[in-house]
């Protein structure tokens, strides 16, 4: 098992690193976000590793932050996600505004990343907002609000999660407009008389599917 990786930056692109490490050259498959942060190529560097094993290879990815390391693993345990489609994720932005999207069931925006398809946004969106469990700050929920509203509003009147919520049911169960409002409202009232507060958006578009 790898943690890091310290040594010479001997070449990188935009996909891969290769670090020179007391004489033994690592090639390390990484995410945009960290080919982008990687110092001039004869530079000292370090990369949180991780090492993913198969019958047919060992591959080591690199990463920059322990942030994407985690999002990375995190990924992975969405059932069909392997390494390759984490990596092509993680690749598709910030992490931060990836995990946004996730949290408020914005699976629309996962499938604009390349290789990313309807199957797998939805897979991810489901199965990962329940780990992505912290709610956003407010400046999280205002900038991924104007990416993700840009167009007009379902119904009037609603805010921006409640929007989303159902904007997300329309896609995830071909639901007409007023359909996919009914059980998004039936869910709301459903979460809010059982927690006491205001519920998570991802547990309101899962609910809400069951009544769509």
């Amino acid at each position: 098992m790898y943690n890091h990786i310290t040594g010479t930056l001997e070449s990188k692109t935009l996909t891969d690193a290769v670090v020179d490490a007391n004489g033994v050259g690592f090639v390390l498959r990484v995410p945009y976000s960290t080919a982008a942060a990687l110092p001039e190529v004869g530079s000292r560097v370090k990369l949180l590793a991780h090492l993913h094993v198969t019958d047919d290879a060992h591959t080591l990815f690199g990463f920059a932050t322990s942030a994407e390391r985690e999002f990375f693993l995190q990924l992975m345990t969405v059932s069909g996600v392997g390494p390759k489609m984490a990596l092509a994720v993680l690749s598709g932005g910030r992490v931060q505004d990836i995990q946004q999207a996730i949290r408020l069931g914005d699976f629309a925006s996962l499938k604009k990343i390349k290789g990313v398809g309807e199957g797998t946004a939805k897979k991810i969106v489901l199965e990962l907002g329940k780990i992505l469990i912290h709610q956003p700050s407010e400046a999280d929920v205002k900038a991924m609000t104007k990416k993700a509203m840009a167009g007009a509003a379902v119904a009037p009147g609603l805010d921006a999660e409640a929007d989303l919520a159902v904007k997300a049911v329309m896609q995830l169960q071909q639901a007409a407009p007023d359909v996919a409002l009914q059980a998004v409202q039936r869910a709301f009232s459903e979460l809010s008389a059982q927690k006491g507060a205001r519920p998570a958006v991802q547990d309101v578009i899962q609910l809400a599917m069951k009544y769509a």
